[in-house]
């Protein structure tokens, strides 16, 4: 596709702000500090224009701020080297292990204090039983969590963490409910795909422990 006259390209860019200065930086920034960047390169740049680019070649792992004017590059090279925005922490993706071990352990008080355990895991072993597959078997057992009043954002992990307490609590009783491993994928006519348990088997009468460890 062919460029329209006049269209203000990255290496026409590049020829009216020559002058760069460089951070050497690949990692994410949090919100806070690429604000930061940005007021930093628009204070230097006043009222001309600046650009930032991504280094090739014998520049890579840098940052690149082009400015109209060598003053301006050095002023911003400057405030870099100063201000040493390129050692500062990338954003968190994702929980740490041990917040995510304090939601598990959240979630299982929430299912133990309330007894919405028992319906939980009940309504995904019900579910198995009747032949539904694990993730519409799991979206049965998240419906019963959302009704007892678990909110939104914590429904799923609730229910994995209340699934997996059952099978480490009680893998006898809880594995009724799964499907049997057989050889053939295509079970012949009349052959049961679970194995049979009584739906309305007890469940397990012993005071559930806030276990197993995470």
């Amino acid at each position: 596709m062919g460029r329209r006259k006049g269209e203000d390209t990255i290496a026409a860019r590049r020829r009216r702000m020559p002058y760069v200065a460089k951070m050497r930086r690949e990692d994410p920034f949090k919100p806070e500090d690429a604000r930061e960047v940005e007021a930093a390169c628009r204070r230097v740049a006043a009222a001309s224009e600046f650009m930032v680019l991504a280094g090739w070649r014998e520049d890579s792992g840098y940052r690149i701020y082009h400015f109209t004017t060598w003053a301006k590059a050095r002023a911003m090279q400057h405030w870099i080297d100063r201000s040493g925005i390129a050692n500062r922490p990338m954003p968190k993706l994702g929980l740490t292990s041990e917040e995510i071990a304090e939601a598990k352990r959240r979630a299982l008080e929430w299912g133990v204090r309330t007894g919405a355990v028992r319906d939980v895991v009940q309504a995904y072993r019900q579910a198995r039983y009747s032949g539904d597959a694990e993730l519409t078997s799991f979206n049965a057992a998240c419906n019963v969590a959302a009704a007892l009043g678990r909110s939104g954002g914590e429904v799923e992990n609730t229910v994995r963490t209340l699934l997996d307490w059952a099978r480490a609590s009680y893998p006898d009783w809880f594995s009724r409910c799964e499907p049997v491993a057989e050889a053939n994928p295509r079970p012949k006519a009349g052959q049961p795909r679970h194995a049979l348990p009584v739906l309305d088997d007890e469940w397990p009468p012993s005071t559930p422990r806030l276990g197993p460890t995470f």
